[in-house]
């Protein structure tokens, strides 16, 4: 996830930029596994790419992924095992969209697959928005194989320090914000920073959604794996986070979180063995009252 070429600082840590698959303990070479049920069902009828071609086609398309950027979710491959239309409000997100003509913006949207989802579930693809710092979006219209027929915008950029005259559009007019497996690689005051700033595309009636690693206990934690600390959220402390976001904005939010177990996401339990004990999901909802 490249800074934009303005020339801002980067917003992404620096293991992300360059990571030998080898020497990782969150590449993993065969990720067949995560094709689940609903992610077999949307290649092949969005997509129109038989199963029995499917394995080959995510592997390749990982790999020119990962030569991008390194990530962790990109190695194991969980980008394959769907996270939006898994939380509790994801129907009424989806009414929101497609019956009442919101305006979705996926931050840190990677490949889009969140919104080729919406789209299969009925969703208008022209009231989508992709952001996120490095260009992903050409591989993913590979993987999805509907360059002709995705009709959502994508803007390279960084939502957190842009100049982009595309996003800075979206300022005030969201009406859904996704962004998971995002604010989790910042400490706690970076991550009130972030949800400060992407209170910014909001208006009153908004919801920001989405999840990222969390723990039991709301803590830092240093991940030797990657020579960096970050903070991990609870329920109480995702609370916190937007009791700070609307004394910082004069607004008002309401959360709602829930802690899932990886295997509750649908992951492989050893995806988190290299993380500290007790490692969770946490996924969240902040709807803006004011």
């Amino acid at each position: 996830m490249a800074a934009e070429k303005s020339g801002t600082k980067y917003s992404e840590p620096e293991y992300a930029k360059a990571q030998d698959r080898a020497k990782v303990p969150y590449y993993h070479v065969n990720i067949e596994h995560r094709l689940v049920p609903e992610t077999q069902e949307l290649l092949e009828k969005y997509s129109h790419i038989p199963r029995e071609q499917q394995s080959e086609h995510v592997h390749i398309i990982r790999d020119r992924a990962w030569d991008i950027r390194a990530y962790p979710c990109i190695g194991l491959g969980s980008w394959l095992t769907p996270q939006l239309c898994r939380l509790p409000v994801y129907s009424q997100i989806l009414k929101r969209v497609k019956e009442d003509g919101a305006l979705l913006a996926d931050m840190g949207t990677f490949f889009g697959h969140d919104l080729r989802r919406l789209v299969y579930d009925g969703a208008p693809s022209d009231n989508l928005y992709g952001v996120d710092i490095v260009n992903h979006f050409d591989v993913g219209y590979d993987l999805f194989r509907d360059r002709d027929t995705f009709k959502g915008h994508f803007i390279e950029a960084d939502f957190l320090s842009t100049t982009s005259p595309e996003l800075n559009a979206l300022k005030g007019k969201v009406d859904i914000i996704v962004i998971s497996q995002v604010l989790h690689q910042w400490l706690y005051e970076d991550q009130v920073k972030a949800a400060t700033v992407l209170s910014s595309f909001t208006k009153p009636g908004s919801w920001i959604v989405g999840n990222q690693i969390g723990n039991p206990v709301a803590q830092d934690v240093s991940l030797k794996q990657m020579a960096t600390s970050v903070f991990r959220q609870n329920p109480e402390s995702f609370a916190k986070t937007f009791e700070e976001v609307g004394a910082a904005t004069g607004t008002k939010w309401e959360t709602q979180a829930w802690l899932r177990t990886f295997e509750e996401m649908g992951w492989d339990a050893k995806d988190g063995a290299w993380m500290e004990p007790d490692v969770r999901i946490i996924e969240f909802v902040a709807k803006r009252i004011s």
